[in-house]
């Protein structure tokens, strides 16, 4: 592979740039997010010049319900060879891509599935892919050309193929992904509504990759699955409550307040408890290999003011590394005449304030803007 084209931005997008940059390949990248796309040339991950001659490989780094659009158009204009995406679900984009008279040809649908910490090109790495699992759905339809470069494009960022059907791939993910996140949300929004000590306890659950209104789309997307899983879950969770109900206190005016040791014409209630008992603990075995719990991370917030000049970003990034601060995302909002606006860096919170003041120091107007919890993405490998 000599050249490929990125369209979108964002984490996986632009590891995806790095990767292929660091083997060599020429990376072209595009994104309708001007700071966004700046960000990530910034960073290396290629160049903003449209490419001379149609690359090997177009990668769309593009939410589902966007995938076949811009297929569609980038294969009008003979964009690329062939064609891939990144899109966290496969069969709607597929059915999309279908219907819009897409060549099925030259597109392979994909799903690299990493667990970057955050959103944006600055959580970009060029070995977030290695040694993961990527998922690739080809139909009948695929030629065999494009499935041999979407092939080489997963090898050359280290990771390792796993072809799978459209639909089992979208199942596998509302299973393990989208039905655990739904869930804590629900969870977290009622502990919050219950108690008011749970608001200073329990953060909200807000992951940073993909943002609320990306996980939106992707269970829209996927709802025939999520739904069914939804279904298979209530009927577990009244299995429990009849499992649990015998064991509830009947002081509380539900169960029979089992296991008390008091002697009664039938045995102790112990005894009478011993069926009820095994039927939990039967029911508990069966999620003994849950997963844990998604952990709660906190940042810290530095906005600094940018100049809209060629490399000032670049000089920003640099002097933050300079300090040896990693910084998990960036956020860029516009400001009047001639500057770029203010660069909000999410970085750990032990470290903001000291950024702050090392910034201000070398020239920047920076200031510690906020502190926020978030929670790391719970995506994760397709098994």
């Amino acid at each position: 592979m000599r050249s490929a084209l990125i369209v979108g931005t964002g984490c996986v997008g632009t590891s995806v740039a790095l990767a292929l940059r660091a083997a060599g390949v020429t990376v072209h990248l595009a994104d309708a997010d001007r700071n966004a796309l700046r960000v990530a040339v910034c960073l290396g991950a290629g160049s903003a010049e449209p490419p001379a001659a149609p690359p090997d490989v177009a990668v769309l780094d593009v939410p589902p319900d966007d995938v076949a659009p811009t297929l569609g158009r980038l294969q009008k204009t003979g964009a690329a060879r062939s064609y891939t995406d990144v899109a966290g679900i496969k069969l709607l984009p597929q059915r999309e891509a279908l219907r819009a008279s897409c060549d099925m040809t030259r597109y392979v649908g994909g799903h690299p599935m990493a667990e970057p910490e955050h959103a944006g090109a600055l959580a970009a790495r060029e070995d977030l892919l290695r040694d993961r699992p990527w998922a690739l759905t080809p139909t009948e339809a695929t030629g065999t050309r494009a499935l041999n470069d979407v092939l080489e494009l997963v090898a050359l960022c280290g990771a390792t193929p796993v072809l799978v059907d459209a639909a089992r791939h979208d199942d596998i993910v509302a299973r393990t992904i989208q039905l655990p996140y739904l869930l804590q949300e629900l969870m977290s929004e009622d502990a919050a509504a219950r108690h008011p000590l749970a608001d200073r306890g329990l953060p909200p659950a807000r992951p940073a990759s993909p943002a609320p209104e990306s996980w939106g789309a992707l269970l829209a997307g996927n709802a025939d699955a999520v739904l069914r899983h939804l279904g298979a879950l209530d009927a577990g969770i009244h299995e429990a409550m009849a499992a649990l109900e015998p064991f509830a206190s009947a002081e509380a005016g539900t169960g029979t307040g089992l296991g008390t040791e008091t002697e009664t014409e039938t045995g102790t209630e112990a005894e009478r408890a011993a069926p009820a008992l095994r039927r939990l603990h039967a029911l508990l075995a069966r999620g003994a290999e849950r997963p844990a719990p998604t952990p709660v991370r906190a940042v810290g917030t530095v906005a600094v003011t940018v100049r809209d000049a060629p490399g000032e970003l670049a000089r920003l990034f640099a002097d933050v590394a300079a300090e040896g601060v990693s910084v998990r995302d960036v956020a860029i909002e516009h400001g009047p005449d001639h500057l770029l606006g203010t660069a909000e860096l999410l970085v750990g919170p032990a470290r903001a304030a000291e950024l702050a003041a090392a910034l201000r120091a070398r020239g920047w107007p920076a200031r510690l803007a906020r502190s926020a919890p978030v929670r790391p993405d719970p995506l994760k490998e397709l098994t």
